[in-house]
């Protein structure tokens, strides 16, 4: 795998933390260890995911409050804003993986849903605050971030690589002229669309959420639902075919959606994800592979999907021997994300999945 990290030894980002970039074979990515965030398990994720949990350190409460606890006792102030007729309210990181690295979150304590009405909130914070990116974690464990019970997206003023990512192969959208739709050339996999028109947008938006959701394609390991037992293993049913024991669907297809706004276009990414696993990959068929959890075995969230890598603090006390290993896995692992491979059966997957939209 060709590439090279490049940056001035010792160089460091906006809070202190080791700072690089690698160029690699599909453009520049920027790599950090982050000293502040703590290293999650994805099954610590997973596991703390209940519906049952009546609040989080995303809880915030109407005008007369400063926000969520933790905010409160370190003074920082809250925003309130109405996004899809709802009460939401934005606030900055302390953990600040960027420039103005913010924190969006609904009034009501709900689980992560991405969907149309994700769309239409990311369109309305877009059109109060233009200056700033604003993006969704996807719904799902694996392949969602690290607080998938309190529904919320981030946000800040950082230009990400996939942001300048081109579009490898253009398409259209029947009936949405007005919006230039394409697959983006990045590890993951990547639909662009761009409009100045936000309602021929949102529909845009919509319609592709709408066809991944249910989609399949066996010839790249992509299963939109699989039939589970109670104890969470895929495959319940017996050689009869009948049920095993008692089941039910769970969903595996979700994405990322990613919006920002350049002159008079609003332009949203949306990254299709799955987090389906196999008793291969038990950890997940589109999550960093096992032989790489030494470098990074948390879910690869919103920031690093744009890739902006947020490496654990440990690996900080063997730089600079490490750089080079530590850029290539990053790399690796964004594709090993990409449910759509550069391979012959990844591009039928493309053809496949687009003529669904």
């Amino acid at each position: 795998m060709s590439g090279a990290a490049r940056g001035t030894e010792g160089a460091v980002d906006e809070r202190g933390n080791p700072f690089w970039t690698y160029d690699s074979p599909t453009g520049p990515l920027e790599i950090t260890i982050n000293r502040a965030k703590p290293e999650k398990d994805p099954r610590d994720i997973a596991a703390a995911d209940r519906s049952d949990v009546a609040s989080c350190d995303l809880c915030w409460e109407a005008s007369g409050e400063d926000g969520p606890a933790h905010l409160r006792r370190s003074g920082a102030p809250v925003t309130e804003v109405e996004l899809g007729g709802e009460p939401w309210a934005w606030w900055f990181s302390p953990y600040g993986y960027l420039p103005e690295h913010l924190i969006v979150a609904s009034r009501v304590h709900r689980p992560m849903a991405v969907g149309h009405g994700t769309v239409a909130r990311l369109l309305d914070f877009s059109d109060a605050y233009p200056q700033w990116f604003i993006g969704s974690n996807a719904d799902l464990p694996i392949v969602g971030g690290s607080l998938l019970g309190h529904d919320h997206f981030q946000g800040g003023s950082h230009r990400f690589p996939l942001m300048d990512a081109p579009i490898a192969r253009a398409f259209s959208i029947e009936g949405l002229e007005g919006v230039k739709a394409g697959i983006v050339r990045w590890p993951a996999s990547v639909v662009r669309l761009r409009s100045r028109d936000r309602s021929a947008l949102a529909e845009a938006a919509c319609r592709v959420l709408d066809a991944w959701r249910p989609f399949s394609f066996e010839e790249c390991g992509i299963r939109a639902f699989s039939l589970v037992p109670d104890d969470g293993r895929e495959g319940a049913v017996s050689a009869s075919g009948a049920l095993a024991s008692p089941a039910r669907f769970v969903q595996h297809n979700t994405a990322n959606p990613i919006l920002w706004r350049e002159d008079d276009n609003y332009v949203m990414d949306i990254v299709l994800r799955n987090n389906r696993t196999t008793p291969e990959r038990p950890f997940g068929l589109f999550h960093v592979p096992e032989r790489l959890f030494h470098i990074k075995k948390e879910n690869i969230g919103l920031i690093e999907i744009m890739g902006r890598a947020i490496l654990p603090a440990r690996l900080a006390a063997e730089l600079p021997a490490i750089k080079d290993e530590c850029s290539r896995a990053f790399y690796e692992i964004l594709m090993a994300t990409g449910v759509f491979k550069d391979d012959p059966a990844g591009r039928r997957g493309w053809e496949t999945f687009l003529a669904t939209i």
